[in-house]
């Protein structure tokens, strides 16, 4: 089976593929940690924990305009092997078929996102007296942007080329953007209260990333036109002949990834293929009607914030997020060319086995006659910046509602990575050992609504943005899931008043009037 530049560019990814989502469950809880830091910085300080520490976290997200899942199983009994026995073999193998996908056919544009976000070792560390804090979070973050497919070229990345309602066809005008990035990330963060008005609460936070590019192939098929033949010969073979494939394509090579590792030359020097700087600032405000009830007894007489308790009322919060790029400027790992051949010939014999990404990208090197190794040049990839506001409204006791806004900002070139702008309202229930949400939310640009469902018992969080990708609720076009584990440390207040008390932090001179 033997595909185009791009159908062989994907096929070797889906493996891999699997942009992230936003954790919408929750990464607006005040028990989030530093995973609300990857919202808004500034929900380090005032933070109800003393030391947050982070283990290990991970989400898988996917989305699309083109596949719903159709099969009479759910994803969710595939993953854990609970298919019942009606769907199996004599062996006892889950049955899959291509008719478990159904296509959705208008004639218009497809696109494809998918990606995660392995979230490491992190922590956060409130100091005096709860006005400041810092963080330091590590992620590997791993997505797949294909956009602007033609819907032709979007059947044949889905069926390769034995369907045969696809084959001695003239496709014409065919066009497709492609961008896969592989990258680590490093994160320094600084919270800071700017404002106690008693009832008026403001703080700010940044967040200094340090960004590593560890993987990347990027295609832009501006104007294709192609045929899918079969061979004469062996009628169970096919080829692609392109008449006119105008594209610019690029990829670093294996030994970028080999080179992986943890040494300050990867890290800040010139081990790795690319790299780049990135920053987030946020801004948070509280109305704190009831803060007067909420203080305690000091030891020293007085009354004093309590920093396990919420304050407000209600609370917005605004930031800017992933600003920055990753430049691919180390020339011994990094290819990109503009091809524009007469013709090209995608035959079995250079596809039939490809055991790497390094083989199909030398297997579409020789199919269209170039050699980028012989005038190699870097390029960029910009972040996947956006606008996040929310409102959080704390109804009674333990009972929140959240709403979230995060547009996409970032994106604009092809290789660029692809923001994901959702809408969502989040009622939860929030206690220090105990949460539970439930996100409504239109996802993928406000295009398809989800339900999901997410909570944090203890040190465990598992959630999910897309229960009817989990559940197989209504033909889904797409999954969401995240888990994570983490250690918490909460402030300590002496149950002895001669025992040593924090002070209050100094309020501004200025009052509310």
């Amino acid at each position: 089976m033997t595909r185009c530049l791009l159908v062989i560019i994907v096929g070797i990814l889906s493996c891999l593929s699997a942009q992230a989502q936003h954790w919408l469950g929750l990464s607006s809880s005040n028990y989030a940690g530093t995973n609300a830091l990857f919202l808004n910085p500034a929900h380090a300080a005032d933070s109800r924990h003393k030391l947050y520490i982070n283990l290990i976290g991970n989400d898988f997200f996917l989305i699309n305009n083109y596949l719903r899942y159709d099969a009479p199983y759910s994803f969710i009994s595939l993953i854990t092997n609970s298919v019942s026995q009606k769907y199996r073999s004599e062996r006892g193998l889950i049955i899959w078929k291509d008719t478990y996908y159904a296509e959705r056919l208008n004639g218009k544009p497809k696109h494809f996102h998918t990606g995660g976000d392995l979230r490491g070792p992190s922590a956060l560390f409130s100091f005096k007296n709860n006005r400041f804090a810092i963080a330091l979070t590590t992620r590997g973050r791993y997505t797949l942007n294909l956009t602007d497919v033609s819907e032709e070229t979007a059947r044949v990345i889905r069926y390769g080329t034995n369907l045969v309602e696809l084959q001695s066809k003239d496709f014409t005008n065919q066009t497709a953007k492609l961008s896969t990035n592989g990258f680590v990330e490093m994160g320094a963060t600084f919270g800071a209260v700017l404002a106690d008005w008693d009832e008026d609460f403001l703080k700010i936070g940044v967040t200094v990333k340090r960004l590593v590019g560890v993987y990347n192939v990027h295609a832009d098929m501006q104007d294709a036109a192609y045929r899918i033949n079969v061979e004469s010969l062996n009628p169970e073979r096919e080829f692609i002949l392109a008449s006119k494939l105008q594209a610019t394509y690029g990829y670093t090579t294996e030994e970028a990834f080999s080179n992986l590792g943890l040494s300050p030359q990867f890290l800040f020097g010139n081990r790795s293929a690319g790299g780049g700087w990135g920053f987030d600032l946020g801004a948070v405000y509280e109305y704190r009607p009831d803060v007067q009830k909420l203080k305690i007894g000091g030891p020293r007489g007085g009354r004093h914030h309590d920093p396990n308790k919420n304050k407000y009322k209600y609370r917005i919060s605004a930031a800017l997020t992933d600003i920055g790029a990753i430049r691919y400027k180390n020339l011994n790992y990094v290819r990109e060319i503009d091809v524009d051949p007469p013709a090209a010939q995608f035959s079995y014999a250079y596809f039939n086995s490809l055991p790497s990404t390094g083989a199909a990208v030398d297997a579409v090197n020789r199919s269209i006659g170039v050699r980028p190794a012989d005038t190699p040049r870097g390029w960029t990839v910009g972040l996947p910046t956006s606008f996040n506001a929310s409102f959080d409204y704390h109804h009674k006791n333990r009972l929140y509602v959240n709403a979230l806004w995060v547009q996409g900002l970032g994106g604009k070139n092809y290789a660029d990575i692809k923001p994901q702008s959702v809408f969502a309202i989040t009622p939860r229930y929030e206690t220090k050992w105990f949460e539970v949400s439930t996100p409504l939310a239109m996802v993928d640009n406000y295009r398809v609504f989800t339900v999901g469902l997410a909570t944090r018992i203890g040190p465990v969080i598992i959630g999910t943005d897309h229960l009817g990708g989990l559940l197989d609720i209504g033909k889904p076009q797409g999954l969401d899931f995240y888990f994570g584990l983490y250690a918490p440390f909460f402030h300590r207040k002496p149950d002895d008043p001669n025992k040593c008390w924090y002070q209050p932090y100094e309020k501004s001179s200025r009052r509310k009037r």
